[in-house]
C-alpha cells in the first residue's frame, strides 16, 4: 500500500466517524446532507490541519490569520456545517449563493443540489477565494463559481 493510499484510507475512515458522530449526537439527521458529508473529502480542503484535526466534529480549520495572530478563515466545524446546511434545506437543481469561501462547504452544497443545480461561493478576500478556487477545482468541484468581491450586495451577475 502507497503512503497515498494509506493517508486516503485513514481519511475515509476519519470522515466516516466524523459523520457517525455527528448523527449519533443529532446534529446531522437529513439524510442527503449525511450523503454529501460521507462523499466530500474534507482533510482535502483542510491542507492546514493533520488528519484527525481536519476531521474533528466539533472543531474549526483556521486557513487564515492577520498580522496579529487573529483567525481571519476558517473551514467551519462540521457540526456548524451540518446544522447550516440540514436548515437551508438544498435540493437537487437549486441555485445557491454561499457567502464566505473555504471551499469545503460549497462542495456539500455542489453535492446536494446536483449537476443541474447552480453553486456560487463569494469571499472578500483574494487569498480565500484564490484557495478556494484552487482546492474546488483539485478535488473536482470545478463547476463551483469562485468570486472575489464585497457579497454586501450578493453578486446579482450569478
Amino acid at each position: 500500500m502507497t503512503d497515498t493510499t494509506a493517508v486516503e484510507s485513514e481519511a475515509d475512515r476519519l470522515r466516516a466517524q466524523m459523520t457517525d458522530t455527528l448523527m449519533r449526537d443529532g446534529w446531522l439527521r437529513d439524510e442527503q446532507v449525511e450523503r454529501a458529508t460521507r462523499t466530500v473529502h474534507r482533510h482535502r480542503f483542510a491542507p492546514e490541519a493533520d488528519l484527525e484535526a481536519a476531521h474533528a466534529p466539533y472543531t474549526a480549520v483556521i486557513t487564515k490569520r492577520d498580522e496579529h495572530g487573529v483567525a481571519t478563515s476558517s473551514v467551519s466545524a462540521p457540526q456548524v456545517q451540518a446544522m447550516m446546511l440540514e436548515q437551508a434545506d438544498l435540493r437537487p437543481g437549486d441555485r445557491v449563493l454561499e457567502i464566505g469561501s473555504g471551499g469545503y462547504n460549497a462542495a456539500l452544497i455542489a453535492e446536494l443540489v446536483g449537476p443541474g443545480g447552480d453553486v456560487t461561493t463569494v469571499d472578500i478576500d483574494p487569498e480565500v477565494t484564490d484557495r478556494a478556487a484552487h482546492l474546488l477545482k483539485e478535488t473536482g468541484y470545478d463547476r463551483v463559481r469562485v468570486v472575489t468581491a464585497d457579497a454586501d450586495d450578493g453578486v446579482p451577475e450569478h
